[in-house]
């Protein structure tokens, strides 16, 4: 039986662990050729071991130069690009008055300015091929929460990102939709990601899980098939549209 991504070429940025690994085994599942980026080549190595259609370039995409190592990667190993999934983001818990201009910057470089040079360069292939595009936001990107404000302010600029390429691009038949995650476990929930004690991030946990109507935070797993829809030809008709997998916690 041929499967529904058969021939397809995708490329995942920060495709190492949590929902961007996730994201690159379903669509390799489901038949594409998956190229995945980040800066650890020793958690890269593991994700693209998890399937034979996975490989993988390290590359920070927070640097200009990461983002154009990617799509070369890309361009070399086979000169199309089918499905984009604009996945690497970061995530520092900070009040306002302790917000730096480096914490502006770093999250600024990955979550907006990383994702807008990888869509750039990538641009050409995805014209060519008709390709789709999903880039992942969250759902504080609308619920905004305290501690937050620069993190929740980059992905609502990937949501108008979303929705602005949506409609520039649907010329050239390319889909541009987004995800956003609610509370996923992933490796970026931890004490040392977040820069928080052990204590806040239980007490953050807890707080988060009492928004969540399901009563539970999601599998990375949850979010990838939903991403898997979405760069699929079931959603052939659907652009410039926000999916939210967050157990309820959107409502």
């Amino acid at each position: 039986m041929t499967k529904p991504l058969e021939n397809r070429i995708a490329l995942v940025t920060g495709g190492s662990t949590g929902i961007g690994a996730a994201v690159a085994y379903e669509l390799a599942e489901n038949g594409a050729q998956v190229l995945i980026t980040g800066r650890n080549e020793a958690t890269l190595r593991a994700s693209a071991e998890r399937h034979e259609n996975i490989a993988f370039v390290v590359a920070d995409i927070a640097e200009p130069a990461g983002a154009a190592r990617s799509i070369e990667q890309v361009k070399k190993r086979w000169d199309r690009l089918d499905i984009l999934v604009n996945n690497a983001g970061i995530l520092e818990i900070a009040p306002l008055d302790a917000v730096t201009s480096d914490h502006v910057h770093r999250t600024f470089a990955t979550n907006v300015e990383g994702l807008i040079e990888t869509t750039r360069l990538a641009l050409p292939l995805l014209k060519a091929s008709r390709g789709n595009i999903v880039n992942v936001a969250t759902v504080v990107a609308d619920q905004p929460f305290a501690n937050m404000s620069v993190y929740c302010a980059s992905k609502a600029a990937v949501l108008a990102l979303t929705r602005s390429w949506a409609q520039e691009l649907g010329a050239d038949g390319i889909r541009v939709n987004a995800v956003s995650p609610g509370p996923i476990e992933t490796p970026m929930f931890s004490a040392g990601k977040l820069g928080v004690s052990e204590a806040q991030l239980q007490g953050l946990g807890a707080a988060i899980l009492g928004q969540v109507p399901l009563g539970r935070f999601g599998k990375p797993e949850e979010v990838a098939r939903v991403i898997g829809f979405l760069a699929s030809p079931a959603a052939s008709y659907v652009t410039g549209s926000q999916f939210s997998v967050g157990g309820g916690i959107e409502a």
